[in-house]
């Protein structure tokens, strides 16, 4: 049972940190990314592609994190995704 409470905990706290972080991401300004093609306008709905993506570590997808403040946000939800992960493996690996 605590296996299970430990799974539905890590995807609610991954789909929160998304969700989240899409949100951070469409607030700063929008001189913080630059999308494939230049000529288009972001939407939220971009930024949660963007957070998606980051936090599924599928690969970076049409949007780019230009100044560091935007890199450095990318780098806390990677290192949120990681350690959810760490604690999926840690539970499934180390039970008693």
């Amino acid at each position: 049972m605590m296996e299970a409470d430990i799974i539905t905990y890590t995807f609610v706290l991954n789909m929160i940190t998304i969700f989240i972080f899409a949100i951070i991401y469409s607030l700063i300004p929008v001189s913080n990314f630059q999308p494939l093609n230049p000529k288009d306008k972001l939407t939220f709905i971009d930024y949660l592609f963007y957070s998606v993506t980051i936090q599924s570590s599928v690969g970076l997808p049409d949007i780019t994190a230009l100044s560091d403040f935007a890199k450095i946000l990318a780098l806390i939800q990677q290192l949120i995704l990681m350690s959810s992960a760490f604690i999926l493996l840690k539970v499934f690996y180390y039970r008693k």
